[in-house]
């Protein structure tokens, strides 16, 4: 089923991994909603040993499902308040924000505080500063929120109920 995301909004996608937590990403709607996907994940395909497991990545998403391209559910979209396009180039500032790539290893990018939750943390404290965001709660409390969000449906879903991807805000 198709996703109706509201256009000049930016959203924080929450989708179902097969161990503890979610994928997170940053999507970010034109002036027709259609989103483009602005996350940290893992690199696809053949890459050398010392190459990072993980970069930033981004794709037009289009259309949104409640299941991702990898047919993982998509639990949740959480508009962010506060977002106005401003002209920043996200595409390099949002490249900017790990500019080494990662860590070969999954493991020492999480020992260095490196996942796509953090990721994307550090990339809506950067549209904050740059303007983008403009509102009174911080970043932290915006987490905190969307982790609720999160856990809410998780709960809902490990109780039995056909919970279909949730289209909130926060």
């Amino acid at each position: 089923m198709s996703l109706i995301l509201e256009p000049q909004a930016l959203y924080i996608c929450l989708t179902q991994l097969l161990v503890p937590g979610f994928h997170w990403g940053l999507y970010i709607t034109d002036e027709h909603g259609i989103p483009t996907r602005h996350e940290w994940a893992e690199v696809k395909g053949a890459r050398d040993r010392t190459a990072p497991v993980e970069a930033y990545s981004t794709t037009v998403i289009n259309p949104v499902r409640e299941s991702d391209q990898e047919n993982r559910s998509n639990l949740a979209f959480v508009k962010v308040h506060g977002y106005t396009p401003r002209g920043v180039d996200v595409r390099a500032a949002f490249a900017s924000l790990e500019p080494g790539g990662g860590s070969s290893s999954w493991r020492e990018n999480r020992k260095n505080g490196l996942s796509c939750r953090t990721w994307l943390m550090r990339a809506l404290a950067l549209l904050q500063s740059e303007g983008e965001i403009m509102r009174d709660s911080s970043v932290q409390e915006i987490e905190d929120k969307v982790k609720e969000i999160g856990m809410g449906v998780e709960q809902r879903l490990g109780n039995g109920e056909d919970v279909g991807t949730l289209i909130t805000e926060v």
